[in-house]
């Protein structure tokens, strides 16, 4: 059905932006797959970023105080 497909569209997106996320952490801090992909899920569960289906991906700013 047209609901199913577009569900799993919106998984392959949400997949996507994880797997970006993942190589550029492995081409800017020069660490492994398996410790980007632990990486990404720590800070995930920290609710600094967030997937959505739609492959956005939203990041929590922290700003400190001088």
């Amino acid at each position: 059905s047209l609901f199913y497909f577009q569900e799993e569209m919106m998984q392959k997106e949400e997949q996507l932006s994880r797997q970006i996320v993942i190589c550029h952490l492995i081409l800017v801090m020069g660490i492994d797959a398996d410790e980007a992909n632990q990486l990404v899920a720590e800070i995930e569960q920290t609710g600094l970023i967030q997937f959505d289906q739609s492959g956005n991906l939203t990041v929590l700013m922290l700003e400190g105080q001088s």
